[in-house]
C-alpha cells in the first residue's frame, strides 16, 4: 500500500510515466496479500471479521489512488486536485490503522484469556499475540511513512508550482464562481501592488475602475454559466485600477482550470500599455497617410489643371509666333536684311523647341497619370523596332547595332518602349559626331536572379561629377547649340523605371561614351537593387 501511494503521487505530481509501471504492480499485489491475512488468521473468527470489515476501506483506498493517476493525465495545476484526494488518502489510512489497532486490542485480549484457561499453551499464544502485534505494528509505520512522504513531495511539488507561475510574464489570478480570488502569482502584485495575501478572497472587480465593474461581474457570470458544457478560452479588454490609483490597459484572458467540479478558471491578465502606445501611432500614421492621398489627389488634380493650360492657353501663343514668323519670311523677306532673316530663323527654331518641351511635358504628365498594362513581352524584338525606327531617320549614318536575343520581361510595352526610345535617341544623337558609331543593348545576370538591361554607346560621354543632375528635369550636359534636346527624356525614363519598382544609373566618359543600366521588378516582386557587379564592361 505505501509503494502504491508513493508512486500515485509521484505521478500526479510530475507526470512522468516511469512512476506507473511500480503504481500498477504494488496496486496488483495488494489483494493477494488480504487474502494471505485471511488465510493466516482462519482460526480466530473475531480478528479475520475485523479485517474484513476493514477490507472495503483498503479497496476505497485503491481507488483514491487510482483516481490521482486519473488526475495527473489531465491536470495542469496539480496542487488543488491532489489536495482533497491527499486528505481522503489520509482518510482512510488513518481507518486503516485505527481498525489494526483495534484488532492487536482484541488479539490481546483474547490471549488474556486463553492465558487463563490454557496455560500450558502459553508459550503458543505468546507467540501468536507477538506475531500480530508486530504485524499491527509493521502496518502503521508503513502507512505512517508513506503519509509523511506523500506530505513531503507534495510539498516539494508546490514549490516547483509556485516557481513556475513566479516566473510567468502575467499575472496569474485563480478564481472561483463568484468571482472571488483564490491565489495569484508575483507578477501580479507587480501589475497592481496587492500581495497574494491582500487578495485571497476579494472580488477580481478590486482590479478595475469602478466604471468597469459591472462588466467584469458580468463575464464572469457569464463564463460560469456555461459550465454544464464546454467552457471556452475567452479574452476580454478592460482598464486596469493600480493600488496607488493609477489606471492602465489590460488584457485578461480566462479558461477552466482542470478540475472535476469546474468551479474554479484561471485569468492571466497583461499590461499591454506598449501595444495601446503602438497602435495609438498606427493609427495616427494612417490619418497622416489618408490626408497625404488627399493631397496626392489635389496634387494630380492640378497638374491635370496644368497639363490643359500648357496644352490649349500656351501652345497657342507659341503657334502664333510661329505662323507670323514664317510669314515673315516668305512675304516680306525681300524686305528684311541677312541678319533680320536670321533673327527671324532663330525665333521660329526656338518657337519649335519650345513646342517640343510642351510636348515633352505633357508626355510625361500623361505617362505619370496611365496605368501600368504589365504583361509578358519580347524586348529585344521592341528594341530592334525602335533601332529600325532611328535608321529610317537618317539611313546614310553607319551605326553598329548589336542588340542582345530573347530578352523577355513583363512589364508595361507601351511604357518601356518611351525607355528604349529615349535611350537609344540620346545614343543616336550623341555618337552623331562619330565616323562610324556602335550602340549596344544588353542584359547582365545579378546574384539574385534577375537581370540588369544596358545601353551602351561609344559617343559623347558625359562627365561623372555632373552625373547625379542626369535625371533631373531640364538639367542638361551639353549644350543645346552642340545637341538639341528638352531635358525631360531622361527624367521620362527614370519615372517609368520606378513605376516598374526598378532603378536605373549611368556610367560615363568624356568622349568614350556612355552606359546607361536599369533593372526591372523580378519574378518574386522583388526590386532589383544596384549590383557593383552588374555594370558591363566596357
Amino acid at each position: 500500500m505505501s509503494e502504491v501511494e508513493s508512486s500515485a503521487r509521484s505521478f500526479a505530481i510530475s507526470g512522468k510515466q516511469s512512476h506507473l509501471n511500480p503504481f500498477y504492480t504494488a496496486a496488483k499485489s495488494v489483494p493477494p496479500q488480504v487474502d494471505e491475512l485471511k488465510h493466516l488468521l482462519r482460526s480466530d473468527p473475531g480478528s479475520l471479521e475485523s479485517l474484513t470489515q476493514i477490507e472495503p476501506v483498503i479497496t476505497q483506498h485503491l481507488k483514491v489512488m487510482k483516481d490521482m493517476v486519473e488526475l495527473g493525465n489531465r491536470n495542469l495545476f496539480r496542487g488543488f486536485g491532489q489536495r482533497g484526494l491527499t486528505d481522503e488518502g489520509s482518510k482512510l489510512m488513518e481507518q486503516i490503522r485505527g481498525a489494526l489497532s483495534s484488532m492487536e486490542k482484541e488479539q490481546r485480549a483474547r490471549l488474556a484469556q486463553q492465558q487463563a484457561k490454557l496455560a500450558a499453551k502459553t508459550d503458543h499464544v505468546a507467540l501468536i499475540s507477538f506475531a500480530g502485534s508486530a504485524l499491527a505494528g509493521v502496518l502503521v509505520l508503513a502507512c505512517a511513512m508513506a503519509t509523511f512522504g506523500a506530505v513531503h513531495r507534495r510539498r516539494k511539488a508546490d514549490e516547483k508550482l509556485d516557481r513556475l507561475l513566479g516566473s510567468m510574464p502575467d499575472g496569474l489570478f485563480i478564481v472561483n464562481a463568484e468571482g472571488k480570488i483564490v491565489s495569484s502569482n508575483a507578477q501580479a502584485e507587480k501589475l497592481f501592488g496587492y500581495s497574494d495575501r491582500e487578495l485571497q478572497g476579494e472580488s477580481m472587480a478590486l482590479l478595475v475602475p469602478e466604471r468597469f465593474r459591472q462588466t467584469q461581474r458580468q463575464y464572469y457570470a457569464g463564463y460560469f454559466s456555461q459550465r454544464s458544457g464546454r467552457m471556452p478560452t475567452t479574452t476580454l479588454e478592460l482598464c486596469g485600477l493600480h493600488k496607488d490609483g493609477r489606471e492602465f490597459p489590460i488584457e485578461m484572458s480566462t479558461k477552466p482550470l482542470a478540475l472535476d467540479n469546474g468551479s474554479v478558471v484561471t485569468s492571466a491578465i497583461r499590461d499591454i500599455t506598449g501595444r495601446k502606445q503602438v497602435e495609438k501611432q498606427i493609427s495616427k500614421l494612417n490619418k497622416e497617410l489618408e490626408l497625404r492621398a488627399v493631397e496626392l489627389e489635389t496634387a494630380y488634380k492640378e497638374l491635370e489643371a496644368f497639363s490643359y493650360s500648357v496644352s490649349h492657353d500656351l501652345r497657342s501663343p507659341l503657334q502664333n509666333i510661329d505662323s507670323f514668323s514664317q510669314i515673315l519670311i516668305e512675304d516680306y523677306a525681300n524686305r528684311l536684311d541677312s541678319d533680320g532673316r536670321d533673327y527671324v530663323q532663330r525665333l521660329r527654331a526656338s518657337c519649335q523647341h519650345m513646342e517640343e518641351i510642351i510636348d515633352a511635358l505633357l508626355a510625361l504628365s500623361n505617362m505619370m497619370r496611365s496605368e501600368l498594362q504589365i504583361e509578358a513581352f519580347d524586348l529585344s524584338a521592341l528594341a530592334n523596332t525602335v533601332a529600325a525606327d532611328l535608321k529610317l531617320k537618317n539611313p546614310d549614318r553607319l551605326v553598329d547595332w548589336v542588340i542582345a536575343e530573347g530578352l523577355s520581361v513583363e512589364g508595361d510595352p507601351q511604357l518601356l518602349r518611351v525607355v528604349l526610345e529615349n535611350l537609344f535617341g540620346n545614343a543616336w544623337k550623341f555618337t552623331a559626331n562619330r565616323p562610324r558609331a556602335r550602340i549596344e543593348f544588353g542584359a547582365l545576370p545579378q546574384s539574385n536572379g534577375a537581370r540588369t538591361y544596358f545601353v551602351r554607346d561609344d559617343g559623347a560621354g558625359f562627365d561623372m561629377a555632373r552625373a547625379a543632375s542626369l535625371f533631373t528635369p531640364f538639367k542638361r550636359l551639353h549644350d543645346q547649340s552642340e545637341f538639341r534636346g528638352t531635358g525631360i527624356g531622361l527624367a521620362t525614363v527614370q519615372r517609368v523605371i520606378q513605376r516598374h519598382r526598378g532603378k536605373i544609373w549611368a556610367e560615363g566618359v568624356v568622349d568614350r561614351g556612355a552606359t546607361f543600366c536599369f533593372t526591372l521588378t523580378d519574378d518574386g516582386g522583388a526590386p532589383n537593387g544596384r549590383n557593383h557587379d552588374s555594370t558591363p564592361p566596357k
